[in-house]
């Protein structure tokens, strides 16, 4: 058996709408969250920062409620992430010109202190003129409203910041909510596929293209070899399986190169590469590859052959 998983890009109504809804109540809170958090932090640099904060957020509820709703077509969370991104992106622009507008200075110069309030039917009467909203966009792009190292960011750079803002809270939350809507998903039994990973590691891949040649094509007693370096550090791999609790032949292996160092400060670091991902396998193999690598090492029997 050579073949891999591949996605049956079905999107169930109730699993959209159950996505969609709540991926725009998320957006709605965590806009608020976020504005908040850029308008009294006075770090400027922090706001790239919480920018990430914002996407991965919100990527991960989406990703969290495409898993619930059975979501199983990248495009289509792809797309769902790009719409609710936008809409995100839509509200704190919303909020934060609630706060510019419902916002009081009293003294001035050192003492100049700047107060606001949430005011929902000014949000409400915002969000509801996109026209009004981009118009009081360009009035405050013009002049800018906080300082970079005693300068004002305003025209073309405070634009091309806002722009980097916004594609860093898009692609943050494209990313995320993408990140599992390919895994192997039964639909026999109309569930996602278990992931364990074997407590034994394996060999480390140097050519990973003969190992996958070698899994491919059914010689696992070829691919596979059990992992015995005794330090941390090093090279080795970790395999996974991907398997449906209710249907047995929904059965997936993942081959993982994992390599451990120090890194400049002496902590230790860990980088991880797929060899192989979601290759199909019979249940036969499956209980075979649990028998010979299911155990830690020194625990139980050592590792001997699938075959």
């Amino acid at each position: 058996m050579s073949t891999y998983y591949q996605p049956s890009h079905k999107m169930p109504l109730g699993g959209v709408l159950l996505t969609l809804l709540g991926g725009l109540v998320a957006a709605a809170v965590l806009a608020v969250v976020y504005i908040y958090a850029v308008w009294y932090i006075p770090i400027v640099y922090a706001n790239f920062l919480l920018c990430a904060g914002f996407g991965l957020g919100l990527g991960l509820v989406l990703a969290l409620l495409g898993r619930r709703g059975k979501l199983r077509s990248p495009r289509g969370m792809a797309a769902l992430a790009v719409v609710v991104g936008l809409v995100a992106l839509y509200l704190q622009w919303g909020v934060w010109l609630m706060l510019l507008f419902n916002s009081e200075t009293t003294g001035t110069g050192a003492d100049a202190d700047t107060t606001t309030a949430f005011s929902l039917p000014l949000l409400l009467d915002i969000l509801s003129q996109p026209g009004a909203m981009w118009a009081a966009m360009l009035d405050v792009n013009k002049t800018g409203t906080w300082s970079l190292k005693g300068s004002t960011p305003s025209g073309l750079f405070l634009g091309l910041i806002w722009v980097v803002e916004a594609l860093i809270i898009l692609v943050a939350t494209y990313l995320v909510a993408t990140s599992r809507a390919d895994e192997p998903f039964s639909e026999l039994a109309d569930e996602w596929a278990d992931e364990e990973t074997l407590a034994h590691p394996i060999g480390y891949a140097h050519d990973a293209a003969a190992t996958r040649t070698a899994l491919e094509a059914g010689r696992f007693d070829e691919a596979l070899t059990p992992h015995r370096e005794a330090t941390d550090l090093g090279q080795f791999a970790h395999l996974k399986l991907h398997c449906s609790p209710n249907d047995p032949t929904c059965a997936y292996l993942s081959y993982e190169n994992v390599t451990k160092s120090l890194d400049k400060k002496g902590k230790p670091e860990q980088k991880t590469e797929a060899v192989v991902q979601y290759l199909a396998v019979s249940p036969a193999v499956v209980q075979a590859l649990k028998a010979r690598f299911g155990t830690a090492p020194g625990v139980g029997p050592q590792p001997t052959g699938i075959a």
